[in-house]
């Protein structure tokens, strides 16, 4: 059966005033429950943890330092999670928590363990409940809403569905009338975010764009009408949905999606048409070097003009590149004084923009 990803956000979640809404929470339980039960693995991220831990410590004041906001989100936690426990018990079935950074994508062997743990969780029987860990996320590391949580999530376990859980019914255009398949070139109607949610509808955009470029079926449609899910599942599209590409071998998906870029070539036209024939990258075609990236370290391709071709992983570190930059691939022994690769980048570890 299918692999599910659902994303439900604070707006759903919490009520006006302020408190978690536990019917919605037990209603989601049914449902989630009800696809686990007809053979789906299910993947559910969460946000509330903050408000709930405003409610928690009767803080009125959402407008907080981050030392004060972390605190809550670490309060808030433990009070959501207890009521999913509650909730799913009510269908007999068992949760487990997730916390993840960002950085938890970035490196491979961190994100080949999450993905590890998510597998066995759901050979288990739980059901992984997961949110970002904004206990310890800063600027650098945090994801900055549970949308592009959600997306790196399906991208990494190579799920089959991807849904994203609204307070509308999906994307609307400049006439206000619902967008049933989005296109690059649809002109959206910008919706507000609430003052829980830590991001709006061009977060929602760009995470259903990068998951369904990386082969996943997304949709963005309404959460407070939960059958959506079992009807976009079954072929339905309950609101905007977001046709996949080709699915990627998982080593360039996670190149492309999930790592993180610790610098930036710039290349000639000579190099970008090799590439985009499905060519290694070799010295002689990179015209600039930028960043302070290592030996297998993932960097961003980019053409003269700014444009980015696509990312992957250097055979050499920045101070090598400087040293053979436009050399001939017989050149670089002789430049660095030792035997090397032939190419800068390996076309199996070259993930190409379809953008």
């Amino acid at each position: 059966m299918s692999k599910v990803v659902i994303k439900v956000g604070s707006n759903l979640l919490i009520k006006q005033t302020g408190e978690i809404d536990k019917s919605y929470i037990i209603e989601l339980a049914r449902v989630v429950s009800g696809l686990k039960g007809n053979g789906h693995t299910c993947i559910l991220i969460t946000s509330g943890a903050k408000a709930a831990g405003y409610g928690k410590a009767q803080k009125a004041n959402v407008e907080e330092d981050l030392y004060i906001k972390q605190a809550l989100c670490a309060i808030g936690q433990v009070q959501l999670m207890k009521l999913y426990e509650l909730a799913f018990d009510m269908y007999d079935e068992k949760v487990a928590q997730i916390l993840i950074n960002r950085d938890d994508f970035g490196h491979r062997e961190r994100f080949l363990n999450l993905r590890n743990t998510l597998i066995g969780l759901n050979e288990m029987g739980f059901i992984p409940i997961a949110n970002e860990n904004d206990t310890v996320s800063t600027n650098e590391i945090t994801f900055g809403d549970n949308d592009i949580l959600a997306a790196m999530t399906a991208i990494g376990w190579k799920s089959d569905y991807l849904l994203l859980l609204s307070s509308v019914d999906g994307l609307l255009d400049g006439n206000d009338k619902l967008i049933k398949t989005f296109t690059p070139e649809t002109k959206l109607k910008k919706i507000e975010k609430t003052q829980w949610g830590s991001g709006g509808i061009e977060t929602k955009v760009r995470a259903a764009r990068a998951a369904s470029a990386a082969g996943v079926s997304c949709c963005i449609c309404n959460g407070r009408n939960l059958a959506n899910i079992q009807r976009f599942i079954h072929g339905e599209n309950p609101g905007t949905k977001f046709e996949p590409s080709k699915m990627p071998g998982s080593k360039k998906a996670w190149i492309g999606f999930l790592s993180k870029s610790n610098g930036e070539i710039i290349i000639n036209e000579g190099a970008k048409k090799a590439l985009m024939m499905k060519k290694s990258l070799l010295p002689v075609g990179i015209i600039a070097v930028s960043g302070s990236f290592t030996i297998g370290d993932v960097i961003d391709v980019k053409t003269a003009d700014g444009f980015q071709i696509g990312r992957g992983i250097a055979n050499f570190s920045a101070n090598q590149a400087k040293k053979i930059i436009g050399c001939q691939s017989t050149q670089i022994k002789e430049k660095l004084h030792y035997d090397s690769p032939n190419c800068f980048i390996h076309v199996d570890n070259f993930w190409l923009s379809t953008n």
